[in-house]
């Protein structure tokens, strides 16, 4: 699943830049946050994406989650992404996709699940902006593992469009 979603996330890449030519659809970015996972941990994530006008958008991302039952765990992400302007620097968002999540726990294995995020978005300049962030990512683990844990994050993120 993983090999799928890079290989997606970078096809949309390539296929953006040709686009990105003319005017600035391409952005990057980082963020900060807190996972809840077993427990709640400091969470770190880097991102990258195409928004393809103002209101559509395809984003893939990196999601570390912190400690995980004294081990640790991952996300990889790839998700459709919705904007709601609501003036020039405001603006709604929600995305949703899919999630391949990873622990590193003895025995548990990857899982791929559904991933959905709502956030509120502020245009600091025209190509730096920040965004408040819920995600969902689903459970943590394959069915049949030792834990029924799911996976949530609150993030800070800024992003650098191009």
């Amino acid at each position: 699943m993983k090999k799928v979603l890079s290989a997606a996330a970078l096809s949309a890449a390539f296929a953006a830049a040709p686009a990105c030519a003319q005017v600035s659809h391409v952005y990057l970015g980082a963020g900060v946050g807190i996972a809840n996972t077993d427990s709640s941990e400091f969470s770190w994530k880097i991102l990258g994406g195409y928004q393809h006008d103002r209101h559509w958008g395809i984003e893939a991302a990196y999601t570390d989650f912190g400690n995980y039952r004294g081990s640790g765990a991952d996300s990889l992400s790839l998700a459709f992404t919705g904007t709601l302007p609501l003036d020039r620097r405001w603006a709604l968002m929600a995305k949703a996709g899919v999630a391949s999540n990873r622990t590193r726990v003895a025995g548990s294995s990857d899982h791929a699940d559904a991933l959905l995020g709502i956030g509120v978005a502020y245009a600091v300049s025209r190509r730096f902006g920040l965004r408040l962030e819920y995600e969902q990512y689903g459970k943590i683990e394959a069915p049949g593992g030792a834990f029924n844990d799911r996976a949530s994050n609150l993030a800070l993120v800024g992003k650098i469009s191009f």
